[in-house]
């Protein structure tokens, strides 16, 4: 793969790492992870984010391709004494591995940002139930305050329709509130396997983020690397330069000594 890939490919998984890291800030990861899903719902944006992705997964590919024919020279000793292609081989090796960490963290960002919201909608559901329950459970409580006190002022027999209705809707409102309550007790679970699911998201941010650094310790050991095999090319150039430069000055002399001698005859 051709190196001017590289640098692009560097600023391109800097610019992705600074907006993974975007999504573990308290105040901003929120909107951050709200902007990715909408463009994701966006038939333009996520042709681009589809687009590149698919990019990054052919770069990858090829990368790996290269790679395997790389790796098998090195096996058969066809690299020793081949300065340049060690070079190539190494620049391969930084591609491949800006390819796959722009490609995974790409994934990551949209993982992790519908993960976010799906945790929020569940969150605002579970708080809206919350206090449905809450006045549900107020209601049910006057409505029983309110039937004991009439049943006890009509204890002597007048009153025994409208406690049989207060008693009935008093039943009425428990059957709904315990329903209420199991509704908040699935949401409870489905809001702690989605807060489960955001810190296994944030862990893997994690170590994408420390595996992003150490790629870019590698890429600049490399980067170093290359520019001593690039000059160790000039130093074993610059010998065969100056023989070939010696010998043309010394065949010159030659040939013009032998033109003389047959002028001179």
């Amino acid at each position: 793969m051709d190196t001017i890939f590289s640098l692009p490919l560097f600023i391109l998984a800097c610019c992705q790492a600074f907006f993974t890291l975007l999504h573990l800030v308290p105040g901003l990861g929120l909107p951050v992870s709200q902007t990715l899903r909408s463009l994701r719902r966006n038939t333009a944006s996520r042709a681009v984010i589809y687009t590149v992705a698919a990019a990054l997964g052919l770069l990858s590919a090829s990368s790996l391709y290269e790679l395997s024919k790389g790796a098998d020279k090195i096996r058969s000793g066809n690299l020793r004494g081949e300065v340049m292609a060690t070079v190539d081989y190494l620049r391969v090796q930084v591609s491949c591995a800006l390819s796959l960490s722009n490609l995974l963290i790409l994934l990551l960002n949209l993982v992790l940002s519908s993960e976010r919201c799906s945790l929020d909608f569940t969150q605002k559901n579970l708080a809206a139930m919350q206090r449905q329950v809450k006045g549900l459970q107020a209601e049910y409580e006057r409505v029983t305050a309110a039937s004991k006190a009439q049943g006890a002022d009509n204890a002597g027999g007048g009153g025994g329709g409208n406690t049989r209705l207060a008693v009935e809707e008093a039943a009425a409102l428990k059957k709904t509130v315990d329903r209420l309550i199991a509704e908040k007790q699935q949401l409870q679970s489905s809001a702690d396997d989605a807060e489960k699911a955001a810190q296994s998201a944030e862990a893997r941010v994690t170590a994408m983020v420390a595996q992003i650094k150490g790629f870019d310790k590698e890429f600049d050991r490399l980067l170093d690397e290359n520019k001593a095999l690039k000059a160790r090319v000039q130093q074993l150039q610059q010998p065969a330069a100056s023989s070939s430069l010696f010998g043309g000055l010394m065949g010159g002399p030659a040939a013009t000594g032998g033109a003389g001698g047959k002028k001179d005859d």
